[in-house]
């Protein structure tokens, strides 16, 4: 579950180069993957699904989001 919220965070932060800076939907679509980041650890742990595989997606979806900016 923690991988495909991830996964959600790197779609999210691909789209957003589709739309223009500081309209409503980038600033949904960038709130919507800011909070994925937020709970796809806490997820992972809570669910005991916590993996090097995870650990790495999470990082370059980190990348990727931080690209966007």
């Amino acid at each position: 579950m923690a991988n495909i919220i991830t996964s959600s965070r790197i779609l999210c932060s691909v789209v957003l180069f589709f739309f223009p800076a500081f309209s409503t939907a980038f600033y949904v679509l960038y709130g919507i993957a800011g909070f994925t980041d937020m709970i796809d650890g806490t997820v992972a742990r809570k669910t005991g699904t916590v993996s090097e595989f995870g650990s790495r997606l999470d990082t370059i979806a980190d990348f990727v989001f931080v690209i966007e900016v």
